[in-house]
């Protein structure tokens, strides 16, 4: 009879877990993720996570960023990033393990050419780091304009870790963001990631001004 009640448990426990996998499916699906982090809040299971609406380009560019990520502090920033790579901005979470950045560049960059753009880079990242695992790349729309975004994940000292680059243009220059995190954290936070560039708001007073 123990032995009965020892199975039922288990399986209600499979059962559970199950169900709680099904649930954070749909809530990380691109069409949920997209509006909850506009409307300021995303629901995964028992996880609440708030984001603000966050000026990244002055006027121009407004981003969601996770309300508990912090600016990384600079003396790890250092050590994480090379100086000649270094984004301008870099938010992080408690863990420093999940990173969200900002580079505005003066790499030219044409809006009407992102396809090409997209294939040149992925072929210098893929040069760059030959160990890489490539996830994907391609061209989405974002706030009316071309978003070019390559994703891989590369062997680091301590696992394993997953990048997603994205870049736009703005003023004729390369506009790019990024988010990294180790690939114990990538189910969750690479659908985030996309649902914040889906989320960019680019110029937003031009198209106030448009719709008036």
């Amino acid at each position: 009879m123990e032995h009965m009640d020892e199975q039922w448990l288990e399986l209600i426990g499979k059962q559970e877990q199950m169900e709680k996998q099904e649930v954070l499916k749909a809530a990380l699906s691109p069409e949920n993720v997209s509006q909850a982090i506009q409307a300021g809040e995303l629901a995964l299971g028992d996880e609440i996570i708030s984001f603000q609406r966050t000026e990244v380009v002055p006027n121009q560019v407004f981003m969601f960023v996770p309300d508990f990520f912090e600016p990384m502090p600079e003396e790890y920033a250092r050590i994480k990033y090379p100086a000649e790579r270094r984004p301008k901005i870099i938010y992080t979470d408690e863990t420093l393990e999940i990173n969200l950045t900002v580079n505005p560049t003066n790499n030219r960059m044409v809006n009407n050419e992102m396809e090409q753009f997209v294939q040149d880079l992925s072929f210098l990242i893929k040069r760059m780091q030959p160990n890489a695992k490539w996830l994907g790349e391609g061209v989405r729309e974002v706030g009316g304009r071309k978003m070019g975004f390559y994703e891989f994940t590369v062997p680091v000292l301590d696992g394993v870790m997953y990048n997603g680059i994205f870049f736009i243009e703005l003023e004729g220059k390369g506009l790019f963001f990024g988010l990294n995190c180790m690939e114990r954290y990538q189910e969750q936070w690479r659908p985030i990631a996309l649902g914040i560039m889906d989320s960019l708001q680019i110029n937003p007073m031009e198209r106030e001004e448009g719709d008036a």
